[in-house]
């Protein structure tokens, strides 16, 4: 194995913002590949950045061999550098320096570099600008006090206040200053009170940091919207006071409804030209789909998606063409068209989804759509026959097909009462949520033949069936379950079948019921 040390010529360049020189600052770590060698822990400490200079020391880690020296480079105002490799620091017997090209990004609000490595075939790297390391807090109360005496309970108040004032959002800090009054040797009342005042404290540094963060953020749809909802989760989940959670929670409020409104006036705006058709249905679902994504992260978090009731006339104009008869006569019509596409199941639910979007609310077009899916699910099923030529009036592969089709809904039905929204589950709901991804579906019919018992009205069939079980959301079979794959090779089904059909007094279909082997 080829040991690579990359000592690096890295050309980088902002996709965002372009990086001062103190921003070069600091310690990158992540992972490098060379050849063979696949992601290999490495580190890059710029220690000095100073008029386009640049001094550091880079390091990496292959096996139990650590090798590590000194860079230094150069600096342009575009935020493109280049680091030449200095003197070793560690060298293991077989590692020499080669180059790296690369350029700054932004994971997030993450500073991130990311490269190639040069003289090194398929090298490259990634590595993120890590937060500094925390220095050690002040020396503890205890060594100045007994611990118990008004002086000491002075200091504890004025060591908040100095946190507080200097906006300290260390948690070592922190922790030490709860551990003191936790272990002091005042009355237990006054232990819980200091231990409030400490946490309170403590609660609004960190919330008054989080809020800095949501004000210097993104404000643009939806980035905006994902850092309210990530800084609000971290007030939710945390054990401050009400009133912190509170603020932090009426901040974040606040910026998804700024964040939304010209979204939202957009998309309301749209309204009065759509046209009355199934197409304008489906432009209406278009518009409005990227603010469906955040629906239930927004309802959850704030209650509602539209705070200001803006996006009023769209619901309204949606409404109103989900009633109109036309459309729904379209809406099969476009159905119809998708069973006849050599995937009739994935076509009709494109149809569906343009149509009905994520959240309809509309009875009549869902049952549509019901109606369609299951129609879908038919067109795929291949039918034969290598019955002989017999009653033209006996059930045919189809008919057959139709009632099998019937059986594997209510094999499903019990599977999809257990499904769950991906993310949305308790530990404990796994086993049921998993069986709820499962789903039966008919794949073939082959008839053998029927025997008349009352010609033209009753006959007893005989068919081979084959189905396979899969995840609903894929149609991959089950292969990561043991369980499943030994009892369901393949996820296979399948097996003859003897069933009496008796025809219909009215409309003249069959009904199927299972017949006793003879």
């Amino acid at each position: 194995m080829n040991r690579w040390l990359s000592v690096l010529l890295l050309l980088v360049c902002s996709s965002s913002a372009v990086l001062a020189n103190e921003e070069l600052l600091g310690r990158w770590t992540g992972g490098l590949t060379c050849g063979p060698d696949k992601n290999l822990p490495l580190t890059l400490s710029i220690t000095e950045a100073k008029n386009g200079k640049l001094k550091g020391v880079f390091e990496f880690r292959s096996g139990w061999h650590k090798a590590k020296y000194h860079v230094v480079g150069t600096t342009t105002s575009t935020g493109a550098f280049q680091l030449d490799p200095g003197p070793w620091i560690m060298q293991p017997t077989g590692f020499r320096a080669v180059g790296l090209q690369g350029q700054v990004a932004r994971f997030g609000s993450r500073p991130m570099i990311q490269g190639t490595l040069l003289d090194c075939k398929g090298g490259s790297f990634t590595a993120f600008l890590q937060p500094p390391l925390e220095e050690p807090p002040p020396p503890p109360l205890a060594e100045m006090f007994d611990r118990k005496g008004p002086q000491w309970i002075k200091a504890v108040r004025d060591r908040v206040q100095e946190y507080v004032r200097k906006r300290v959002d260390k948690p070592r800090w922190w922790n030490q200053l709860e551990r003191e009054v936790g272990f002091s040797k005042v009355d237990q009342a006054t232990r819980e009170t200091l231990l409030a005042e400490v946490r309170e404290a403590r609660a609004n540094v960190r919330a008054d940091a989080l809020l800095q963060e949501l004000a210097s953020g993104p404000k643009d749809f939806p980035q905006g919207i994902g850092r309210a909802l990530f800084i609000f989760r971290q007030a939710q989940t945390s054990e401050w006071p009400d009133k912190t959670k509170l603020r932090v929670y009426k901040a974040c409020q606040k910026q998804v409804a700024e964040v939304l409104r010209p979204k939202l006036t957009e998309i309301a705006a749209l309204a009065a030209n759509l046209p009355t058709t199934l197409e304008g249905l489906a432009e209406a679902r278009a518009a409005i789909a990227p603010m469906e994504d955040y629906r239930h992260s927004l309802e959850q978090a704030f209650g509602t998606l539209d705070q200001e009731n803006l996006l009023s006339p769209m619901l309204k104009r949606i409404a109103e063409l989900e009633l109109n008869p036309a459309i729904a006569i379209a809406f099969r019509e476009a159905l119809a068209v998708a069973r006849q596409q050599s995937d009739p199941r994935t076509a009709t639910e494109n149809v569906i989804y343009n149509v009905l979007g994520q959240a309809s609310s509309s009875y009549p077009l869902a049952a549509i759509a019901a109606e369609g899916r299951k129609l879908a699910a038919l067109a795929e099923v291949v039918v034969e026959s290598i019955a002989s030529e017999g009653d033209r009036s006996e059930p045919s592969a189809s008919d057959m097909a139709a009632y099998m089709f019937t059986l594997v809904e209510r094999f499903n039905a019990p599977l999809a009462a257990m499904r769950c929204a991906p993310g949305q589950h308790d530990v404990t709901d796994l086993p049921r949520c998993q069986l709820g991804e499962l789903e039966a579906r008919l794949k073939k019919i082959v008839k053998s033949g029927c025997r008349a018992e009352k010609p033209g009205q009753q006959y007893v069939c005989d068919f081979d069936q084959y189905s396979q079980l899969v995840y609903f959301r894929t149609g991959e079979p089950p292969m990561d379950s043991f369980a499943l794959s030994t009892r369901f090779p393949g996820g296979r089904m399948e097996g003859p079948q003897k069933v009496r059909f008796v025809r219909q007094v009215l409309g003249g279909g069959w009904v199927g019921s299972r017949a006793s082997p003879e």
